[in-house]
């Protein structure tokens, strides 16, 4: 028990280490520079005094409204890992916990680097292995590209009618398509990268060195458990959590931009707030994803005939909501945690 007990304890290490070198590095840098610089571009064009307007006309209730919605997607989220974990009895507060702390540090950390944090409170709270964890998080992503494609293609047929730009609806279909690809191929893609892998060292006569062997052990693992995993019996339920998580958090956008008193439609927003999210899906933002995502939300908003003003203003907007709601619920789930404990 106690080997046991050091082996997950290692593991964690392992990934906190990952992380580190991940965020410390020069293309953390790059990639703060580029957020710094988009954030001064974007609030220089901001007319102050009507900013101050709208932050004053703000409807509160539906900024409540807005988190409540924040907490309906996180536990949508949970609902989908339940559905991965379905042979592990972890309690429901458990799985709510965990994406809670996995939102709020994608929030904060940069490159994507959060995502890691998924893996590791998964191991920490719930003993799950870091290979079932890691295949739970790529599963889930997938699920992720084709519900955005699939929202985007309709809104934009729905909004633009017969001005539909072919370019748009190629782009979505290609996304969309490379996406279920990707999840029916998704064991033979880890498949072959492993035996690549094992290719590669033994041309090179690496195979012995210590931390080759350490690696090659890590990828035989992630290797045994996606091949091991039968996906298909799990599809309708990972497409109804995946679909009723991103109608949450569409109606977050939807409804943040109301709580402004801007006037927008449903579907608009639908097709305006794709470019934020694909900016922050990307692993292009830095800490706290300021700036790139404000710029993808901008660019979104202004294709749809939101004034520059407002898209820039709305972009900042809702990113401040959402930074707080998910560091509130974080810190709440910390502090329950606690009591229980």
């Amino acid at each position: 028990m106690a080997l046991s007990d050091n082996h997950r304890s290692a593991q964690g290490d392992a990934i906190l280490l990952e992380r580190k070198k991940r965020i410390l590095n020069v293309k953390t840098l790059v990639l703060l520079i580029l957020s710094v610089s988009l954030v001064y571009f974007l609030l220089r064009k901001l007319d102050i005094a009507e900013t101050v307007t709208l932050i004053k006309n703000a409807d509160i209730a539906l900024i409540i409204a807005s988190c409540f919605t924040y907490f309906l997607s996180n536990y949508f989220k949970s609902l989908r890992i339940r559905v991965l974990l379905r042979d592990y009895r972890i309690p429901q507060f458990d799985l709510y916990t965990i994406t809670s702390y996995h939102n709020f540090f994608n929030q904060i950390l940069p490159a994507r680097t959060g995502e890691l944090t998924f893996v590791y409170y998964l191991k920490k709270i719930s003993s799950v292995d870091v290979s079932k964890g890691l295949h739970i998080l790529v599963v889930i992503r997938i699920f992720d590209f084709i519900v955005i494609s699939a929202f985007f293609i309709c809104s934009v047929i729905l909004y633009f009618g017969t001005k539909t730009s072919p370019v748009l609806i190629v782009l979505g279909v290609l996304f969309f398509v490379i996406s279920i690809i990707t999840l029916f191929n998704l064991k033979w893609l880890v498949i072959w990268s492993g035996r690549l892998f094992h290719l590669i060292t033994g041309r090179m006569s690496l195979q012995q060195k210590p931390l080759v062997a350490k690696i090659t052990a890590k990828i035989d693992m992630v290797v045994e458990e996606f091949s091991s995993f039968r996906a298909g019996p799990l599809i309708p339920m990972l497409a109804v959590t995946s679909i009723l998580t991103w109608c949450a958090l569409y109606l977050l956008f939807y409804l943040t931009i109301r709580s402004f008193g801007i006037d927008i439609g449903i579907i608009q927003s639908v097709v305006g707030s794709t470019g934020g999210v694909l900016t922050n899906i990307l692993p292009i933002n830095s800490f706290g994803s300021f700036g790139t995502l404000e710029a993808g939300w901008t660019g979104g908003f202004m294709l749809v005939g939101m004034s520059e003003h407002d898209a820039i203003f709305t972009g900042f907007g809702y990113h401040i909501i959402s930074f707080f709601a998910s560091a509130f619920i974080a810190f709440a789930c910390l502090i329950v945690t606690k009591i229980k404990k």
